[in-house]
């Protein structure tokens, strides 16, 4: 798997890597120290499984970044690590898209379960934020991609609107591998075989590729499909 660290101390970096070779031992990662090198290196062609983002670094402008950030790679699955806990904050990170919320003073026991939860297509707050949490269209979204339902193959193909295009124009090569296969009616562990990759990967893959579209299920995914291969396209 491939992994974005951004943090401005070197130490909390190295922390995070280290316990995310637990998770992946062959994991390969980028590094950032700043909004500008994040900004750089969270481009869509990085195909990162996972971006780990301190909320606070030189540049960085709170919940503000990151909808700049999400907005220009919309398929980046990412959580936050920060020493804040404020649960506005809390609150604004994941009305911005991000999947989870960690603060640097949980154990490392923890931050990995936390990571693990998101890689699998989940999402993952503090508990004193769970109350707060709208049931916004993104974390239904999020909660249906980990349900996996079934596809329906013969759903009647609707015209794309412009953003359903551009989203669909701005997937990457590896998003778009995987959503040939689940237009065939593959399942994670098919897809996860045809592809040799883990199938938690295929599920993260998912779940940040049904956000990008802003649709619920494979279902909705397909017809979006659809829509797109009807106006003369290819995946």
């Amino acid at each position: 798997m491939r992994f974005l660290v951004a943090d401005d101390h070197e130490l909390i970096r190295q922390a995070v890597k280290s316990l995310l070779r637990g998770i992946d031992p062959e994991a390969q990662f980028d590094e950032a120290d700043n909004w500008d090198t994040l900004a750089a290196a969270a481009r869509p062609e990085a195909n990162h499984d996972l971006a780990i983002v301190d909320l606070h670094m030189s540049g960085m402008e709170s919940a503000a970044s990151l909808t700049a950030l999400l907005k220009a790679n919309p398929a980046l699955p990412l959580v936050v690590l920060s020493a804040e806990e404020s649960v506005d904050e809390m609150r604004a990170v994941l009305a911005a898209g991000a999947l989870g919320f960690v603060p640097k003073r949980e154990p490392a026991n923890v931050m990995v379960k936390a990571i693990e939860l998101v890689l699998s297509g989940g999402a993952y707050v503090p508990i004193e934020a769970l109350s707060l949490i709208d049931p916004t269209p993104a974390r239904l979204a999020r909660q249906s991609a980990a349900e996996r339902p079934r596809p329906v193959m013969n759903m009647s193909a609707a015209p794309l609107a412009p953003h359903h295009l551009h989203l669909m124009e701005n997937l990457s090569p590896r998003q778009r591998e995987i959503m040939r296969l689940v237009h065939r009616g593959c399942t994670n562990k098919m897809i996860a075989r045809e592809l040799q990759v883990a199938e938690g990967t295929v599920k993260v893959h998912l779940s940040v590729i049904f956000r990008a579209l802003g649709v619920h299920n494979r279902s909705s995914a397909i017809a979006l499909i659809n829509g797109w291969l009807q106006g003369g396209r290819t995946l």
